[in-house]
């Protein structure tokens, strides 16, 4: 890390102790911000963290948009910012609730369950929110025939397959553009290069990656079996910022990128320069809010989401304050 980059760090730590600030990091973050942030991890325990921020006067959150607007939803009394605006998930944009609307006039019968990765506007229209830990587990609880799902086509498809429920695609183009890179010949090869390795694919995966690994889990469940395994090498198929936190927090163990091109363009616009100028600006722009009328309802999924099954708490990073 160079004198520039430290420079940075400790002036945002400074100020973020002057702000009251909570900065919350997802893992797809770089190693830089993930060491200045309050906790770290995946967007079911940022939420929870964002829930439990009495005591502080700000939250900087840096992840993609919908991440922060769960914060400003669930802590309605804090200002939530984002050190890029422009930070948007591709895979959220794939519906929206005109889409689910019309989606339900096809099955008014059927329950909706949207991943968290979707807009605000869109979880106006959902029944039940899930993770991509806790989706097989929300969809089973409904004793539904089908259900409507959206907007990731890989993780409906892992839903698919281990629930007898019917899943309606509510557009079946969805899917994360990071995690669709990953494919079959990748991680043969890595398997009989790394014959002893534990290979973990993210549910948003192609379903025959899913289906050639060893385990099959969100980025918070990654986190904890490399902590609690006594295996000593692990084939990782997510964006890389986890690979890297895992690197770095596990130097004993050898973690190997099933794709070292996985990297998120939306999540890598945040830099610690940004977080600063939101520190000593507040600047409006970089503001999260979502419309009084829609918080109600959005809240109260989220909170049903909160409740499910979950990751374990996050990830409390030590930045040596």
């Amino acid at each position: 890390m160079d004198n520039d980059c430290k420079d940075l760090q400790e002036k945002i730590l400074k100020l973020k102790k002057e702000r009251k600030a909570l900065i919350l990091a997802h893992n797809y973050q770089t190693i830089e911000i993930q060491e200045i942030a309050d906790y770290v991890g995946d967007s079911l325990q940022l939420a929870r963290k964002s829930a439990e921020s009495n005591g502080y006067e700000m939250i900087i959150f840096s992840g993609v948009r919908f991440m922060a607007e769960m914060a400003a939803v669930l802590c309605p009394n804090v200002p939530v910012y984002i050190p890029d605006p422009g930070a948007l998930c591709p895979l959220a944009a794939y519906i929206d609730a005109a889409a689910v609307r019309k989606k339900k006039e096809e099955y008014p019968d059927a329950p909706v369950v949207v991943y968290v990765n979707t807009t605000a506007e869109t979880k106006t229209e959902t029944d039940f929110i899930c993770t991509s830990g806790s989706a097989v587990e929300v969809v089973e609880s409904l004793g539904a025939e089908t259900v409507l799902f959206g907007p990731d086509a890989n993780l409906a498809e892992h839903v698919r397959r281990h629930t007898n429920v019917k899943i309606v695609d509510i557009d079946p183009r969805g899917r994360c553009y990071v995690h669709n890179m990953f494919d079959l010949s990748m991680l043969i090869e890595l398997k009989k290069k790394y014959p002893d390795a534990i290979a973990i694919a993210h549910p948003e995966c192609p379903i025959e990656v899913q289906e050639a690994a060893d385990m099959v889990g969100s980025t918070g469940m990654m986190v904890r079996t490399v902590a609690e395994s006594d295996a000593k090498t692990f084939i990782i198929a997510t964006e890389m910022g986890l690979v890297h936190q895992l690197q770095k927090n596990h130097p004993d163990k050898t973690i190997i990128p099933l794709y070292e091109g996985a990297v998120c363009r939306q999540m890598k616009k945040h830099t610690l320069q940004k977080i600063l100028d939101v520190l000593e600006n507040l600047p409006e722009a970089n503001l999260v809010t979502v419309p009084t009328h829609t918080a109600p309802h959005i809240r109260e999924v989220l909170e049903h989401m909160n409740k499910v099954k979950g990751q374990g708490p996050a990830v409390a990073v030590d930045v040596g304050t």
